[in-house]
This record gives C-alpha cells, structure tokens and sequence, in this order.
C-alpha cells in the first residue's frame, strides 16, 4: 500500500481509468439510475480536502490496487480537538425551558443545543448535561453519582461531544473500494448469512469474506436486529426488498432506495441506485382466490421492524428502528431460512388470535397443515405461515394436494425489474444524491418524527431517534456511481473519539458527492459498519463485543 501525504492534504497520484464502451446497451435504464456516456470523465480520487472539519486538517491517503480495476483508498483526516469532551446526558427536551428547569442535586448542569433542526429549521432540542471529563470512565463514575444523588430520577448516561454533530476537527478513517466495471477483474455479490441461514445470528463482515474468498467486503442493508422478546441476538434477516442473483429473498418496506447490481448487454457489471421500491408477492388458489403474501424469511410472526408496507400498526408508513405489527401477517419461508432446517417458530409477544402454517412442494401442492409453526420446507419447496385472516385462508387451503400459485413482482419508480440471474438488489436508505436530502429522507422514513428505539450514539435512553441517527456523527457504510459507472463502497469508521467520530448523514451525503458520486445511498451504519480486504480488517467496529453480525454483505468476488 502506498501513501502520499502533505501538510492539509495528500496529493493522489494514482488515477483509476474507466475505458467506457463507445455504445453500452443497458436493462436498467428506465430506473431512475444515471446513463452512462462515453465522455464522461473518467474517475479518479479527488486530490481536494475532504469535506469534514474545517479546511487545512492534516489528511494521508493510502493506495492498494486489488484487481484490474479494483483499488483500495483508506483517507485519514484531522485529530481530536482539545475543545472536545466527554460528558454525562441527564436527558434530552424539547425546549430549552425544559432543560433549565431541571438540575440534579448537588451538580452544575449545562443545557446544550442539538446540532440538528426539524423539517421547518426548528432546534430538535436540548441536552440536560453535566460536567466535562477527559476520558468515558470518569464521566461513567460521574454519571453513577448522579443517579445515586437523585434516587435515580435520572437515567445519566456519557456522550462525547465530537459525536453530536457540531463542528469538530475529527479524526476521521474513510474506506473506499473504487470499482471500474468496464475493465474490473472482480464483481459485487450479495452474500446472505452462511448462504442460507437467514432467521439465525447473522454473519460478520470477515466471516463472510473468508468464506466465499473474496477480494474484499462490506456490509450491506438493514436486517432485523430488534427483538421484542429482549434475546441478547435477536433472529436476523433483511429488511427491505432483497434480491441475490435473481431470486427474491426479502419483500420491500416501500418508498425507499436500494443499490441494483446487474449486467450490461455485454455482460459487464452495473450498480444502479434506484429509488421507490416495491414488491407484490401473491399466493392464488386454483379457483382464482388470491391473497397477499407480505415478505419472505422474516422472523417473528406479526412484527414488522421498520415497519412499511408489511405493517398495519401503529403505522403502514416506513419509519426506520421502530417496530410496528401486522396480526394478519402473511409470510413465506424457503430454504434459505435456518439452512432449510426448520421455518420460524416466533410469533409477535401482543399478539393472541390463530395462527397456522402450510406446508408446499416444489410442484406447488399443499403436503401438510399445522397449527404449530416450524415445519421445515420440502426439497425446493415453501412454508407459509399467517396470522389472523391469512391464518383463516390457509387453513382452508389445508387439504393435501390443493395447487398454490406464486408470482413475484419487483419494480422502482413504479417500472418493474426483472429477477434475472446476475441481478442482485440490497435496499437501504436514505438516498444520499438528492438536493433535499432531509425532506427526501423523512419520506424514506427516516422522519424527525419517527420514534426509533436506536438512537446511536448521540442520544440518551429517553432522547430524541432523529437526533441520535440523522444529526449524530456514527459510523456510516454507503453505495455510490460516479458519472463513469465507478461504483463506490465507503466505510466511515465511527464512535470512537479518538479513533474516528464518524459522520452525520448530511456529512456522509457530503463525502459521497466529494468522491465524484452523482448516485449515492446509504447503507446500515453505526456498530454494523465494517470493510475488509483481504485477510484484514481496514475497518474499526464501534460495538464494545466486536464485529457484529449482520444480515447481508456485498462482497467482491474475483473473476
């Protein structure tokens, strides 16, 4: 690995050339990604500062080629800030009125501003804190103090105010992987957990990369790492319409981005950032009666994490970290889930009404029904499972040998996709290339309104999801295009003051464009985001166990 590196800023003198075809027939054009054209200019590191702190940071760029047309940036910028301190959060209000009303006995309290404002450009509230300390062990002590002091009336807990979202020095760690499809010895697949072992503990970022050899990693979407049951590891699966070579493994929450892998006319690789995804997923009996099925693969029966178009309630609408119910649930579960071995055997804790499962072969005739959930697949086969009406309508399709029929449809911006080998889809979000980007992302779901039960790093136990998750500066894992066809991955180390801070999602858009991505959406972040190349971990995950679990990977396979 080479690195260059000057007073302010390192000057990149390894350029990536993109040696465009003069004509590139694509599939994809109707949705919504950006054309490729032959002069567009070819992509190459910026030699500028990064866009984070203010300008004249100290900043290296180290360079490794991994393939033709593959190469790795690791970008470091800037230092902790002296101005930059731990501290213990006593609670977030919403006014400022709020906070100065409250103080804990026997301590001077602070109240400080969130960095970030709502929709209309009002503040989103303001930290009750208390004192400044060097290190998070001396602020964790304060912290119990507090609580002891008061009789517990406050849950203290410790922040450090290089994560908040106001302006900082950093340090930052960026990870590039810089593809050129037209000429890259290497392409990006989806890899789902082991394979096929959806519904059990995920698979961490080496793991997988180690097992399918490939030349590096990222992680991928959102998975379902909330458990309304309080396991210590939730089941994960996707969330968010997922596709793995053709197949359609994951129904989509609605109104929201994903990055679409597929092959050109020439059988190259194109990455597409395509937005509005939706699916259709529809079981029809012989006599023409229809019902909808609402996913593939998701554990527990009846809850919806992110809730969206698979929900009933509180919301049908997309709202990110938050979980919601569907007591009419209709799920599908194939090979993939558990390896095969088993279906899902969870059901949502509220819920008290029927429940029941079929059981279908691979010609589409029901085998079996039961009332207890858990039957394996059959031998390319499916299990169906429902709650409620859709428990009603499979019963009565219960008899052995009633033929079911499924059809599954995936379009963006309303213009259907196929499910064609070579074609793989991970939904995310928010989208990052948009000039309204939070009016964009509260569309998406990720709303100041939404009440997520992961506020990040930035946030206390009774604080604000938006400020914790869209202001905060976390680790963050993004999917960009250059106007070449260049496909980015970035991985943004976070939560770790003196390591990297991470970003906010202003921060990442902004990182993205500066890479030269005229699409770009953001991908599951915070403790999930890693990179690996190689054998090695370039990435520093910010959760206190380690490497996280998650529910897919993009990695990049040689050849």
């Amino acid at each position: 690995m080479r690195t260059t590196k000057s007073p302010g800023i390192s000057v990149i003198r390894q350029r990536l050339a993109v040696a465009l075809p003069l004509a590139l027939t694509l599939t994809l054009a109707s949705c919504g990604g950006d054309d490729l054209t032959p002069a567009a200019q070819r992509w190459a590191m910026p030699g500028t500062e990064l866009p984070l702190g203010p300008q004249g940071l100290a900043q290296s760029v180290s360079t490794q080629t991994l393939a033709a047309g593959v190469a790795y940036y690791q970008i470091k910028r800037g230092a902790a800030s002296a101005a930059d301190f731990w501290t213990v959060n006593l609670g977030f209000y919403a006014t400022q009125a709020d906070a100065a009303n409250l103080a804990a006995a026997g301590f001077a309290t602070r109240v400080d501003a969130s960095a970030g404002t709502d929709l209309q450009g009002k503040v989103l509230g303001y930290w009750l804190s208390a004192g400044r300390y060097a290190t998070q062990a001396e602020a964790t002590a304060a912290a119990a103090r507090i609580a002891q002091a008061t009789q517990n009336r406050y849950k203290p807990g410790t922040r450090h105010t290089s994560l908040a979202g106001a302006p900082t020095t950093g340090p930052w760690i960026v990870n590039v992987l810089a593809i050129d499809p037209s000429r890259a010895g290497a392409a990006l697949s989806l890899a789902l957990p082991g394979g096929n072992d959806l519904g059990a503990g995920g698979e961490t970022v080496s793991a997988a990369r180690a097992r399918v050899n490939a030349l590096a990693g990222v992680n991928g979407g959102f998975f379902t790492n909330i458990n309304p049951f309080g396991a210590p590891l939730p089941p994960r699966s996707p969330v968010g319409a997922t596709v793995v070579d053709g197949r359609l493994v994951a129904a989509a929450i609605g109104r929201r981005p994903g990055l679409l892998l597929a092959r050109d006319a020439n059988g190259r690789q194109r990455a597409t950032v395509v937005r509005n995804l939706a699916t259709a997923i529809t079981l029809t009996d012989a006599q023409g009666s229809a019902i909808a099925v609402q996913t593939l693969n998701r554990p527990i029966l009846g809850t919806v994490v992110n809730c969206g178009a698979q929900a009933r309630t509180p919301t049908s609408e997309p709202a990110q970290d938050t979980v919601c119910t569907n007591y009419d649930d209709l799920v599908m579960y194939d090979s993939l889930y558990l390896r095969g071995g088993a279906s899902n055997t969870l059901v949502d804790a509220g819920y008290q009404g029927a429940r029941y499962e079929l059981v279908v072969d691979a010609n589409g005739a029901v085998v079996a029904g039961h009332a207890t959930l858990g039957a394996p697949p059959p031998p390319n086969g499916y299990v169906l499972q429902g709650l409620g009406a859709s428990a009603a309508w499979l019963q009565a399709h219960a008899t052995p040998g009633t033929r079911l029929a499924v059809s599954r449809r995936l379009s963006a911006d309303g213009a259907d996709l196929a499910l064609a080998s070579g074609t793989s889809l991970v939904e995310a979000g928010p989208t990052l290339s948009v000039p309204n980007l939070a009016q964009s992302a509260a569309q998406e779901g990720f709303a100041p309104t939404v009440g997520g039960v992961d506020a990040g790093e930035g946030a206390a136990a009774n604080g604000n999801w938006y400020n914790g998750w869209y202001v905060a500066r976390n680790g963050r894992t993004a999917a960009g295009v250059a106007a070449d066809g260049t496909i980015l991955l970035v991985e943004i180390d976070g939560r770790q003051p003196t390591l990297s801070v991470g970003t906010s999602i202003p921060e990442t858009a902004a990182v993205m464009a500066w890479l030269g991505a005229t699409s770009a959406v953001n991908l599951d972040g915070g403790g999930s985001s890693n990179m690996v190349v190689g054998g090695k971990m370039v990435g520093h995950p910010s959760d206190a166990v380690g490497e996280r679990g998650v529910g897919d990977t993009l990695m990049l396979l040689p050849g």
